[in-house]
This record gives structure tokens, C-alpha cells and sequence, in this order.
């Protein structure tokens, strides 16, 4: 998905983003840098690393994905 940044320096996510990801007005993001981009990850919404049986490392986060918000990512990249 491509976004325009303003003259302020600002970017306006989707509103079916914002829907999915529950982020409403003051809501805070972490910024980072990832790869040759920027990542952005709602404030407060974690993943851990744990351990399973047979010793495999897998992230597990708080945030379920539903299929909605699957649907709501597909059909934002399409526009």
C-alpha cells in the first residue's frame, strides 16, 4: 500500500486498517526501522518468543487475527 507523507511529516493510515487494528484517535504506534522500511506497530501489542514441544522457538502474540482483518488487509493492498 503506498501513503503520501504531508508537509508536517505525517502519513493518514486507512480507515479499514484503523478499523481492523482498533486504533482510534490517540492511540500510540512504534516506529521502527525494519529492513529497508519502517514498521509500525500498534503501542502496547507485543509478541513473545516461546518455546515448544521439541524445542522449536515460535512468536506468540496478544492480538488474534481474524479472518476479517486478513479480508480488510487483502482488500486494502488491492486499492
Amino acid at each position: 500500500m503506498e501513503l503520501t507523507i504531508d508537509s508536517g511529516g505525517r502519513i493518514v493510515l486507512p480507515k479499514v486498517l484503523r478499523d481492523a487494528y482498533g486504533l482510534l484517535p490517540g492511540t500510540t504506534v512504534d516506529v521502527s526501522a525494519y529492513g529497508t522500511g519502517l514498521q509500525i506497530t500498534p503501542g502496547g501489542r507485543t509478541a513473545r518468543v516461546v518455546r515448544e514441544r521439541g524445542g522449536r522457538l515460535v512468536a506468540q502474540g496478544t492480538t488474534p487475527v481474524t479472518d476479517e482483518i486478513v479480508s480488510a488487509l487483502i482488500d486494502a493492498g488491492r486499492r
